[in-house]
């Protein structure tokens, strides 16, 4: 079976890593991630896994997990 997880990272002087924000079973949709306040200019890129593009403040990472 296999699981999305998102999490966030935001650049902050006590930045701890990544931060849990939900699971999903399936893949969310871009209205799932923007009500999760996803910002609207990110959706399409945190759909295709995320990650930082340049110095932004905060992304977000989208993975999809192998459970048993």
């Amino acid at each position: 079976m296999k699981i999305w997880n998102l999490t966030s990272e935001v650049n902050e002087y006590d930045q701890q890593g990544e931060y849990y924000v939900a699971t999903f079973i399936k893949k969310p949709t871009r209205e799932m991630l923007l009500s999760l306040e996803v910002p609207e200019n990110l959706v399409n890129h945190v759909l295709n896994g995320g990650g930082r593009q340049n110095f932004e403040d905060e992304w977000f990472h989208l993975r999809q997990i192998d459970i048993e």
